[in-house]
């Protein structure tokens, strides 16, 4: 049975039903009957709100993304120094992976199925100014002489990148709230990058 609700609300209905279905069984595999009806509505009207299901990944990768750049484009602004800036790009990469937790496992699990259907294009362009936040901040570090320089910033970067994004699936994570665990990551990865 279709749910009542006002445009807005069904429409972002379908893209936290979709969501949730793409992270748990994927994209390829979840069907427009499926999403309908996690959605609570008639699987034709889904057509009324998006043209297909690629433009629900794209949208929802769009918001995932944009949100990251937001983030991190308050990060940069409001920083007093590189190392102040790199502090806010690990906290705020935990917060988008909590907050986002269905877009990151599809951005994550699905990446041949994004790549296979044109779905990265809307994600490339602004992942590679989001890399341009860490590449900045590492480089005036280094020039300024509080991070190393025999670590190369493209180890350092995809480093803590990989990282990062990868603490979805540790079975330890939970045992951390996200302020405890951010301040881990920064001790972590900042003690062995500074100089001495």
């Amino acid at each position: 049975m279709e749910i009542s609700v006002a445009s807005p609300d069904r429409r972002e209905k379908i893209l936290e039903s979709s969501a949730e279905l793409f992270a748990r069984k994927g994209v390829a595999t979840t069907t427009v009957r499926e999403i309908g009806d996690a959605a609570g509505v008639f699987s034709g009207s889904l057509y009324h709100y998006f043209k297909s299901k690629n433009a629900i990944v794209a949208e929802l990768m769009r918001g995932f993304i944009t949100d990251i750049q937001l983030r991190f484009d308050q990060v940069e602004k409001t920083a007093n120094d590189p190392e102040d800036v790199l502090r806010g790009l690990i906290r705020e990469t935990l917060v988008v992976i909590e907050l986002h937790p269905h877009p990151t496992a599809i951005y994550q699990n699905d990446r041949a199925y994004l790549r296979d259907n044109d779905l990265l294009q809307s994600v490339d362009g602004p992942s590679r100014q989001v890399r341009e936040h860490w590449m900045k901040a590492i480089a005036e570090g280094v020039d300024q002489g509080i991070f190393r320089k025999d670590v190369a910033p493209e180890i350092f970067y995809r480093s803590v990148r990989d990282t990062l994004w990868s603490t979805t699936h540790w079975p330890d994570r939970q045992k951390y709230t996200t302020e405890e665990f951010a301040d881990l990551m920064i001790t972590l990865f900042l003690s062995g990058f500074r100089v001495a």
